[in-house]
Formats: structure tokens, sequence, C-alpha cells
């Protein structure tokens, strides 16, 4: 056992990502180890040899890890960008039934703030859900389990992230611009409800944007 636990005590030197998952990993590269030099005893006699064998048969630490921290980012990227494309949807019905059920805008014309901050919105949307969906579609199936970590994944999953909170930042402004200078026109009730989801989902999913940058960070150095 102790030259099992010294090979994964370097495994462990190298992987990223959450703690969970971490933790996940090394109990099961032991447990896989373990087998190993079980097997290597029906022609080994000496208990650390077949250990010895077993953790050359698995190869170097960094090569091991490389393999696990590829796989991570895969799961993460396509985690957050079905995530993305979920957010999306709940917004614009949450959002909708708060605008479309209260007063009307207090605008005759848009005025160009308020076209800036929707275009922003429809940019960020598009950006979002083609980050997404590219991420998603290069990130899944037998060719995407077995194949090292492709770029695609990890730059339509950023695309997502970034996208979206280009939407949630816009949405934040455009409800203080509406709300400072036209309170009237606001059921504040109704806009409570996707305005709370507004600013919990920013703070998700910019954790989740920087944890993802710390993520391949980490691969990146390997």
């Amino acid at each position: 056992m102790a030259v099992l636990q010294r090979y994964t005590d370097h495994v462990a030197e190298y992987l990223v990502g959450p703690d969970s998952r971490r933790s996940d990993i090394i109990d099961e590269l032991l447990d896989g180890l373990q087998c190993a030099a079980e097997c290597n005893l029906d022609d080994c006699t000496d208990v650390e040899e077949a250990a010895h064998r077993a953790v050359l048969e698995w190869g170097p630490p960094s090569e091991v890890a490389r393999a696990y921290n590829d796989a991570t980012v895969r799961i993460s990227a396509n985690r957050l960008s079905l995530q993305a494309v979920c957010a999306l949807p709940l917004l614009a019905a949450t959002w909708a039934s708060a605008l479309l059920g209260g007063p009307a805008g207090p605008w005759p014309d848009h005025p160009p703030l308020l076209l800036i901050g929707l275009s922003i919105v429809a940019f960020g949307c598009v950006l979002s859900l083609a980050g997404a969906l590219s991420g998603l579609r290069k990130g899944t199936g037998i060719a995407a389990a077995a194949a090292r970590r492709d770029q695609t994944i990890t730059t339509g999953t950023l695309a997502a992230l970034i996208g979206l909170l280009g939407v949630l930042g816009a949405l934040v402004l455009l409800l203080l611009n509406r709300g400072l200078s036209h309170p009237e026109s606001l059921d504040w009730p109704m806009v409570a409800i996707p305005a709370t989801l507004t600013l919990l989902a920013g703070a998700y999913f910019g954790t989740a944007l920087k944890r993802f940058l710390a993520v391949l960070r980490g691969t990146d150095s390997l």
C-alpha cells in the first residue's frame, strides 16, 4: 500500500478541479492500482514487487493526471454549457411575464440607451447559445470521450459564459435605467422575481467562469 499511496499522492499533485472530483479520482485510481497489483501476484510472490509493476503499468503520474484533467474539463464544459442553454429561456420567460404583465413602457420612441441595451442582450443571447451548443456538440459522444481535450469545447463554453454574463449585466443596467427614470412604469413586486434570478445567476455564472478558467490554467501548466 505504501508504494501505491506514494504514486497516488504524486498524481494528486497534478490534478485540477473541485476537491470532490479530485477525491473521486484518487479513490478510483487507488482501486485500479490495487486490482492491477493483485493480478500481478499470479506470477510474482512479492507484494511490493507486484505493486511496483502495477505502478509501471499505469505510467508516469503526470500523464495519468493529464488524462483525468482532460476528462474533468470536458465534464465541466458540458455541465456549464447545458446550464447556460437552460438559463436563457428561464430568464426570458420571467422577464417577459413581469414586463408584459405590468404597466406599459414609458417611452413613445425607444431611446438610444434602450436600443444599445437590447442590442447587447440580443448579441449576448446569440453568443451564449451558439457557444453552448458548439461546446455540447464537440464534448459528447464516443470520439470526444476517447480524444484529448478539444479546444472547441473550452472555447464554446467560454463564449457561452461570457455571452450569458453580458446578457445578465445588460438586463440589470436596463432595469436600473428604467427604475430610476420612470419608477411608476414598473410593477415592482413582479419585477422583483426576475431581478433576483438575474442577480443570483450573475453571481453563480461569474464564479463558475472564474473556476473554469482556473481549471484550464491548471491543465495548460502540465
